[in-house]
């Protein structure tokens, strides 16, 4: 196709440039950085940081500049630069964006990913205040500032969302007895009255929620005061405050909050809602920014998607080198630049093209300005080649406004840069697995446990008795630490069931530090200014028997320090590389954990001390402000480390802790997934070195009732519950199904971990044995731990790969045997991938895909059968109210009688009683199984109906 505002003959100066004089002043490049800023259809593994570094090893000055900087006339203008990189894809500052068109309209360039000035991105939180988590409610949909105050210049705005949507300030000491008086402004600015309240919330020792009173939040649409008095119950250790919203869709605007105690002013922070706090929020979509209308700033903008999936194309002439990357872009319909969206006289030099449209391009104006659109790759190193690409095309635009005087000598420079290696065909180890179950298990208990409350201690103090635990319970578990009332309630069930005896009861926790002091060889002292230095801490826990420890704890209990690691890396990359380099071989080669430092206070190390595990951590793009944090850096040292390590090696803990914080969940499998390693989700799991010297060979599911007689104008529906992959929801979660009055009611599929037998059998037992005829437990999620199945091994060689992936569903068919389960979830997968496990797993009955829906539109394409037999029920569903739930599932199912449906509920957004509604608004046309049930009257169904056929 030929577009006759794209010239290829801008390029003739590109590649000859070497003529024209340099311009006077060197040119200098801005990156703009803003720790937390939301990426939006671009690679969240790219990196400013690496940018600028880029640009400053090929001879460009280049500086980070945050959306202060941006905003600021005096410091972000054409004379103090020439180009500016937006690595955030869609997203833009709207704080900024005046200065920024300012800046282009005087003729700077501008390199752009994703779809440029797209979603306009504010900061509308509040310092010192979270969204409750509890609510389910974000910053983004349910609390923001507004301007509209009752004194001063911000208000916290609350709109009601799922069950409730509230804030929490930090929690501050109190003490029994404190009489409070509270105060607030509230103003009723949209949706009905309701019975919502301002809260002070008081916690005991261990943070446990003791009880709340408040005033209610009034109607009227203009500011009222409201104030409650109150004392502090018994045991009250701190309080915070709280405003609740349980009305949905009611928005309420709060201001001016204050607290006294005993007649004192309390230390509320930002209680008047003046101070913005660090979260940042995209907006949603606009054209208007990137329009050429009189407030737009004229990037262009985008068409499509088209139909078909077409590889994208590299223009003629590969003008930015990009066949040197290796670059797999995505094959899905894109969008691109729409060039009737530019103004008169702007020509387009296309570098990437889809069916001929340019994908990504460099576009000059009339009046010298520069824009470069770039694209988001598909690649095994999406942090590396979006990195390339935005700095190959910040040289295109300085070449374009001849600023440079050769574009080739910096490519040449560019190129002969480090690159991260590229995993192909690896070769891992081949060890011996130092156990004969999947996952490592400890010797059985001590009769005696030494348990100690540490609820009450510091965050320290508990890293350093966890550390402790760990090494103490490697010989045999004796140590059993209390962090909630949820640990004492399994300890009590170890003793209803002889797995244990009576406590000793420690009244002082750091006793036990001085009680097996000849266990431990000494302490670890991590850095403050290296944030993984606490990953090396743990992992010489593991292989040398040093506790955790602070300069303080270590002179306090006079433990020698055997590993100082305060300024001894960089960073976290060097932190990392330490672990793999010096410590790994020490170590048990099939275990590791992916934890955030911040959460070493919660238990989780135990038993991976206890097995001498590797730990380790990816800071994720809105924790670069973390001391020592480079995603990209941290990521290849992990990639280097589990090259290392052996097929089938688990990783514990999990990539998520906060969206941004870690590399999130999906990258994060999926890398495991393609070095052959299973993640095993367990990141808030205390006292495993105790539960998993339990020894239990296997379970047996309760037997259910034989499934009603098969109506041929009926539908037969599988409630199946997400999530159980994840070991926490049997810690405590899944225990308010069990207990809850419905439970039993009605049949219900729960998606469970099979090696949950492993490591903490108390638990399933206790879930089995109190399990009714009308639940089923079925294996979560893909197999005997979470994998992507289609990358699975991706970097080993098509042998290993084939041979890795059999192993795979070898151990997911025994250990299913082992716990009785019948049908398996899948999660990431096509039909082909769907196919491909039916052949490897012939001893599983049926196969329940996909965490929720994947946009199936036929009934036949859901609910079908392989050529192996094998049934296959793909989910029909994801979340919603009980009303949507119900309208997708008759939607999707269609006119088809019967019909047989995998209803999948995301666990998070429903209870009991969703789900007995839901089945109440289907009606009695829709009949709820158990999956095995379903099983059988699809099979029923099919045999009928080859019965008839002629």
């Amino acid at each position: 196709m030929r577009f006759p505002t794209i010239i290829l003959a801008f390029f003739v100066f590109f590649v000859s440039f070497s003529a024209i004089a340099q311009a006077q002043n060197p040119p200098r490049v801005a990156v703009f950085f803003e720790p937390g800023f939301p990426f939006y259809n671009a690679s969240p593994f790219t990196s400013p940081r690496t940018i600028v570094q880029n640009l400053k090893a090929i001879g460009l000055e280049s500086d980070l500049l945050d959306v202060n900087a941006l905003a600021d006339a005096n410091r972000f203008n054409l004379t103090r630069y020439d180009a500016l990189v937006l690595p955030y894809g869609n997203t833009f500052p709207q704080a900024a964006f005046p200065n920024l068109r300012e800046f282009h309209g005087a003729g700077g360039a501008l390199v752009l990913s994703g779809i440029p000035f797209t979603h306009p991105v504010i900061n509308d939180s509040a310092a010192h205040w979270k969204i409750n988590k509890t609510a389910q409610a974000t910053w983004s949909d349910s609390g923001r500032l507004a301007n509209q105050a009752h004194s001063g210049q911000r208000a916290m705005q609350i709109i009601g969302q799922h069950e409730w949507s509230g804030l929490d300030s930090p929690r501050i000491p109190a003490k029994a007895g404190d009489e409070f008086h509270i105060e607030a402004w509230t103003q009723n600015v949209g949706g009905q009255a309701g019975k919502d309240q301002l809260y002070v919330r008081f916690f005991d020792a261990g943070g446990e929620f003791i009880t709340q009173f408040g005033p209610q939040i009034p109607d009227g649409n203009n500011w009222q005061k409201i104030e409650a008095k109150f004392k502090a119950p018994a045991n009250t250790a701190t309080y915070d405050v709280s405003p609740q919203i349980r009305t949905l869709n009611r928005v309420v605007r709060l201001d001016d909050i204050k607290v006294w105690i005993n007649g004192a002013p309390s230390t509320l922070a930002n209680g008047d809602f003046e101070i913005p706090g660090s979260e940042w929020r995209d907006i949603g979509h606009t054209d208007e920014a990137s329009s050429n209308g009189p407030k737009g700033i004229q990037s262009g903008g985008f068409a499509g998607p088209g139909k078909g999936k077409l590889t994208t194309e590299i223009a003629p002439g590969d003008l930015l080198h990009i066949a040197s990357l290796k670059v797999e872009w995505p094959r899905d319909t894109p969008q691109w630049l729409n060039l009737k969206s530019l103004p008169q006289g702007a020509q387009v030099t296309p570098f990437l093209t889809w069916q001929g449209q340019p994908l990504t391009a460099l576009i000059q104006y009339p009046n010298g300005a520069v824009t470069v659109w770039t694209n988001h790759p598909a690649n095994a190193n999406p942090g590396f080649v979006a990195n390339q690409i935005l700095t190959r095309s910040t040289i295109a635009a300085l070449a374009a406004q001849k600023k440079i005087p050769s574009a080739q000598t910096l490519f040449a420079r560019l190129e002969a840069l480090p690159q991260p290696i590229r995993y192909a065909n690896v070769k891992l180890p081949v060890i011996k697995r130092p156990y004969a179950t999947y996952q490592p298990k400890m010797p059985p208990p001590a009769k005696q446990l030494f348990v100690a409350d540490v609820r009450k201690l510091s965050f320290d103090e508990k890293v350093l008795l966890s550390s402790l635990q760990g090494i103490v319970n490697r010989k045999q578990p004796r140590i059993y630490l209390q962090y909630s009332e949820d640990d004492r309630f399994w300890l009590g069930e170890m003793q209803k069931r002889g797995q244990t005896g009576a406590p000793i009861v420690v009244p002082k926790p750091l006793d036990l530090i001085e009680k097996f002091r000849k266990e431990i060889r000494g302490a670890s002292l991590t850095d403050p200014k290296v944030y993984a230095s606490a990953c090396v801490a743990a992992s010489l826990a593991s292989a040398d028997s040093y506790v955790i420890a602070t300069p303080a704890l270590a002179a306090q209990w006079k433990l020698p320090i055997r590993a100082d690691l305060r300024g001894k890396f960089k960073d976290n990359a060097a932190a990392l590389r330490y672990i793999r380099a010096q410590i790994f071989p020490r170590l048990n080669p099939y275990l590791s954990i992916c934890l955030d430092p911040s959460m070493y206070d919660n238990g989780t190390l135990d038993q991976i001390i206890a097995a001498r595990g590797a730990a380790f951590w990816i800071t994720g793009h809105r924790a670069q402000d973390k001391p020592g944090a480079d995603t990209n850096a941290e990521l290849e040292e992990i990639k280097a480390l589990f090259a290392k390590m052996p097929v089938h090696s688990v990783v514990r803990g999990f990539w998520w802790h906060g969206d941004g914080q870690g590399i999130d969940e999906t990258p994060g499998v999926s890398l495991a997934s393609q070095f052959a390693k299973v993640t095993i989700v367990s990141d808030l799991m205390p006292n495993l070195s105790v539960f998993s010297g339990v020894p239990l060979k296997s379970l047996k599911q309760k037997e259910q009732a034989p499934p009603p007689v098969l109506q041929k104008d009926k539908i037969y529906i599988a409630i199946t519950m997400s999530d159980g992959d994840n070991l926490v929801t049997w810690r405590r979660y899944f225990r308010e199904y069990f207990n809850d009055p419905l439970h039993g009611a009605f049949p219900v599929g729960w998606g469970m971990a099979p090696t949950l037998i492993d490591v903490a059998p108390t638990w399933a037992q206790w879930y089995y044995d109190n399990s009714s005829p009308k639940d089923e437990f079925i294996c979560d999620v893909s197999g005997v731990g979470y994998i992507y199945p289609p990358d699975w091994g991706a970097v080993l060689s098509k042998s290993d790969r084939d041979q890795t992936e059999r192993s795979f569903y070898d151990w997911t068919q025994n250990y299913m045997a082992r716990m009785d389960m019948k049908a398996l979830r899948l999660m990431g997968v096509a039909a082909e991938d769907i196919a491909r496990v039916g052949k490897l797993t012939p001893r599983v009955p049926f196969l329940m895909p996909d965490y929720g829906w994947r946009d199936e539109n036929k009934y036949p394409e859901l609910t079908y059968t392989l050529p192996t037999g094998q049934p296959v029920f793909r989910a029909i569903s994801y979340d919603g109210s009980p009303e949507k739930m119900a309208n997708d599932i008759r939607a999707r199912i269609g006119n088809s009688r019967p019909a047989f449906a995998n209803v999948f509920i995301w666990n998070w957004g429903s209870k009991m009683k969703d789900l007995k509604q839901m089945l109440d608004i289907l009606g009695p046309d829709y009949i709820a199984v158990t999956p095995s049930q379903l099983k059988a009257l699809y099979e029923q169904s099919k045999q009928q109906l080859k019965r008839i056929s002629p």
